[in-house]
Protein backbone atom coordinates (compact mmCIF):
# COMPACT_ATOMS: atom_id res chain seq x y z
CA UNK A 1 0.00 0.00 0.00
CA UNK A 2 1.46 3.37 -0.98
CA UNK A 3 1.84 6.01 1.68
CA UNK A 4 0.55 9.57 1.48
CA UNK A 5 2.94 12.46 1.21
CA UNK A 6 3.78 14.09 4.53
CA UNK A 7 2.04 17.31 3.53
CA UNK A 8 -1.13 15.62 2.23
CA UNK A 9 -4.45 17.29 3.13
CA UNK A 10 -6.53 14.24 2.30
CA UNK A 11 -6.76 12.64 5.75
CA UNK A 12 -7.99 15.10 8.40
CA UNK A 13 -8.40 13.33 11.76
CA UNK A 14 -10.67 16.04 13.15
CA UNK A 15 -13.85 16.48 11.16
CA UNK A 16 -16.80 18.87 11.27
CA UNK A 17 -19.58 19.98 8.97
CA UNK A 18 -17.70 23.06 7.83
CA UNK A 19 -18.60 26.71 8.10
CA UNK A 20 -22.21 27.82 8.53
CA UNK A 21 -24.18 30.79 7.22
CA UNK A 22 -26.86 32.06 9.56
CA UNK A 23 -29.08 34.66 7.93
CA UNK A 24 -31.15 36.93 10.18
CA UNK A 25 -32.98 40.23 9.84
CA UNK A 26 -31.93 43.35 11.79
CA UNK A 27 -34.03 43.56 14.95
CA UNK A 28 -34.89 39.87 14.96
CA UNK A 29 -34.25 37.89 18.14
CA UNK A 30 -33.98 34.19 17.40
CA UNK A 31 -32.99 31.05 19.23
CA UNK A 32 -31.51 28.05 17.53
CA UNK A 33 -30.80 24.66 19.00
CA UNK A 34 -27.40 23.03 18.84
CA UNK A 35 -26.79 19.31 19.41
CA UNK A 36 -23.25 18.16 20.17
CA UNK A 37 -23.17 14.70 18.63
CA UNK A 38 -19.96 13.57 20.32
CA UNK A 39 -21.24 14.28 23.86
CA UNK A 40 -24.14 12.86 25.87
CA UNK A 41 -24.04 15.08 28.95
CA UNK A 42 -23.05 18.77 29.22
CA UNK A 43 -22.57 18.80 33.00
CA UNK A 44 -19.36 20.72 33.78
CA UNK A 45 -18.86 22.01 30.23
CA UNK A 46 -18.41 25.70 29.38
CA UNK A 47 -20.15 26.91 26.22
CA UNK A 48 -18.94 30.19 24.70
CA UNK A 49 -20.59 31.46 21.49
CA UNK A 50 -19.40 34.79 20.05
CA UNK A 51 -20.11 37.01 17.07
CA UNK A 52 -17.43 39.47 15.94
CA UNK A 53 -18.34 42.37 13.65
CA UNK A 54 -16.95 41.89 10.14
CA UNK A 55 -15.46 44.66 8.03
CA UNK A 56 -17.85 45.21 5.12
CA UNK A 57 -16.46 48.56 3.95
CA UNK A 58 -15.83 48.36 0.21
CA UNK A 59 -17.60 45.04 -0.30
CA UNK A 60 -20.19 44.61 -3.00
CA UNK A 61 -22.71 42.66 -0.94
CA UNK A 62 -25.68 42.73 -3.29
CA UNK A 63 -27.58 39.51 -3.81
CA UNK A 64 -25.97 38.69 -7.17
CA UNK A 65 -22.35 38.45 -6.02
CA UNK A 66 -20.34 36.38 -3.58
CA UNK A 67 -18.33 39.27 -2.14
CA UNK A 68 -18.01 38.28 1.52
CA UNK A 69 -15.94 39.81 4.32
CA UNK A 70 -12.45 38.50 4.98
CA UNK A 71 -11.46 40.59 8.01
CA UNK A 72 -12.93 41.74 11.29
CA UNK A 73 -13.92 45.36 11.82
CA UNK A 74 -11.12 47.27 13.57
CA UNK A 75 -12.50 48.25 16.97
CA UNK A 76 -15.73 46.45 16.06
CA UNK A 77 -18.30 44.89 18.32
CA UNK A 78 -17.78 41.50 19.98
CA UNK A 79 -20.96 39.92 21.34
CA UNK A 80 -21.03 36.85 23.59
CA UNK A 81 -24.37 35.15 22.99
CA UNK A 82 -26.70 33.92 25.71
CA UNK A 83 -26.88 30.14 26.14
CA UNK A 84 -30.13 28.54 27.28
CA UNK A 85 -29.60 25.06 28.67
CA UNK A 86 -32.47 23.89 30.82
CA UNK A 87 -31.29 20.25 30.86
CA UNK A 88 -27.50 19.94 31.22
CA UNK A 89 -27.72 16.16 31.40
CA UNK A 90 -28.26 15.96 27.62
CA UNK A 91 -26.20 17.20 24.67
CA UNK A 92 -28.50 20.03 23.51
CA UNK A 93 -28.70 23.76 24.19
CA UNK A 94 -30.04 26.90 22.54
CA UNK A 95 -28.17 30.00 21.44
CA UNK A 96 -29.90 33.38 21.45
CA UNK A 97 -29.13 35.88 18.69
CA UNK A 98 -30.14 39.19 20.34
CA UNK A 99 -32.31 41.78 18.61
CA UNK A 100 -29.70 44.50 19.23
CA UNK A 101 -26.83 42.53 17.65
CA UNK A 102 -25.95 45.18 15.04
CA UNK A 103 -27.15 48.35 16.79
CA UNK A 104 -23.56 49.53 17.33
CA UNK A 105 -22.02 48.14 14.12
CA UNK A 106 -20.01 50.64 12.07
CA UNK A 107 -22.06 49.85 8.96
CA UNK A 108 -25.80 49.18 9.07
CA UNK A 109 -27.66 46.95 6.58
CA UNK A 110 -29.47 48.57 3.68
CA UNK A 111 -32.04 46.98 1.31
CA UNK A 112 -29.38 45.65 -1.09
CA UNK A 113 -26.41 45.42 1.26
CA UNK A 114 -26.40 43.15 4.31
CA UNK A 115 -23.75 43.37 7.02
CA UNK A 116 -21.90 40.42 8.53
CA UNK A 117 -20.41 39.05 11.69
CA UNK A 118 -18.07 36.12 12.20
CA UNK A 119 -19.56 33.42 14.42
CA UNK A 120 -17.67 30.93 16.56
CA UNK A 121 -18.68 28.35 19.18
CA UNK A 122 -16.25 27.05 21.80
CA UNK A 123 -16.88 24.08 24.11
CA UNK A 124 -14.57 23.41 27.10
CA UNK A 125 -14.69 20.41 29.40
CA UNK A 126 -13.86 20.72 33.10
CA UNK A 127 -10.29 19.40 32.82
CA UNK A 128 -7.32 21.46 33.98
CA UNK A 129 -4.11 22.23 32.06
CA UNK A 130 -3.13 19.42 29.69
CA UNK A 131 -6.16 17.43 30.85
CA UNK A 132 -8.62 19.98 29.43
CA UNK A 133 -10.09 19.60 25.97
CA UNK A 134 -11.35 22.59 23.97
CA UNK A 135 -13.47 22.12 20.84
CA UNK A 136 -14.51 24.65 18.19
CA UNK A 137 -17.29 22.68 16.45
CA UNK A 138 -19.04 25.51 14.63
CA UNK A 139 -17.94 28.70 12.92
CA UNK A 140 -19.05 30.79 10.03
CA UNK A 141 -20.86 33.95 9.02
CA UNK A 142 -23.94 35.68 10.36
CA UNK A 143 -25.61 37.70 7.62
CA UNK A 144 -27.80 40.54 8.90
CA UNK A 145 -30.38 41.78 6.41
CA UNK A 146 -32.19 45.12 6.27
CA UNK A 147 -35.59 45.48 7.95
CA UNK A 148 -37.97 48.39 7.23
CA UNK A 149 -39.59 47.90 10.65
CA UNK A 150 -36.34 49.03 12.30
CA UNK A 151 -36.55 52.49 10.71
CA UNK A 152 -37.51 55.34 13.06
Amino acid sequence: MPRSRINSRSNDLLKDDGAILLSIVKGEQVQFEVTLGWLTNLTGYTITPKIVEANVVGLDTDSTTDDLPTSKQTGGQVKTLTVIDSTVTDNKFKLVIPEDLVDLYVTQPTPEHPVYGFFGLEIRDNGVGNQQQVWKPMRGLVEILYSPSEET
